[in-house]
């Protein structure tokens, strides 16, 4: 399993997932950018998917090229409803066209649940199709309890890239399924940092000179 944390602040959304992937009783580190939890999506600025559940599912919806179309982003369309009617039907669409699941009778949700932020908006996607605005801050996967935990007592700090390293540092102290590095991005600047045990305090360091 994973941890994705999400919080929007500042006319922006910063997320941040850690890299543990397991198989069996193996476990191993998701270091190549093609496999971290979060991905810029195809065809569309400022805008960013994140994943916990089956692996597959990530594996698909982070190469669909038309998920989200550029000019939609230009005519300011892309909102609740914009997830709710297109982004969640073309993901199910798309797993069903691979024969990754079947609903010719009834939908049993997917094994996945995912985090969708464009520019200064936020939403949690679950596994049924229920699509969440959210206004503050959201934590998903096996870690989430803890992450939350740890968001709700840091919610007077003013750096989010903060709130976020402590809340997944949390997650991997008392999950089996969730470790270092921790990826970190936001929708304004698009690049991802790599946050490991080793440079974690000189980053949060650097971090609180740049509050």
């Amino acid at each position: 399993m994973s941890v994705v944390v999400a919080i929007k602040k500042d006319g922006k959304v910063y997320i941040g997932a850690d890299s543990q992937t397991t198989r069996g009783s193996t476990r191993s580190s998701l270091t190549n950018p093609n496999n971290y939890k979060i991905w810029k999506v195809n065809g569309c600025g400022h805008t960013l998917m994140a994943h916990v559940g089956r692996l597959r599912d990530a594996c698909v919806v982070r190469v669909m090229s038309d998920l989200v179309r550029e000019i939609d982003d230009i005519h300011d369309v892309i909102d609740y409803e914009y997830v709710v009617d297109r982004i969640f039907p073309m993901i199910v669409r798309e797993l069903m066209d691979r024969k990754y699941i079947d609903i010719s009778e009834v939908f049993d949700g997917l094994d996945s649940r995912f985090i969708f932020a464009h520019r200064d908006k936020l939403f949690l996607i679950g596994s049924d199709g229920s699509v969440l605005e959210i206004d503050d801050c959201v934590a998903i996967g096996s870690g989430e309890s803890e992450a939350i935990g740890s968001l709700i007592t840091t919610e007077k700090e003013q750096n989010p890239v903060t709130r976020i390293v402590k809340a997944i540092k949390s997650s991997a102290a008392h999950d089996i399924y969730v470790d270092y590095p921790i990826i970190i991005t936001d929708t304004e600047s698009m690049e991802f940092n790599i946050i490991t045990e080793k440079n974690e305090t000189q980053f949060l360091k650097h971090d609180e000179k740049n509050k």
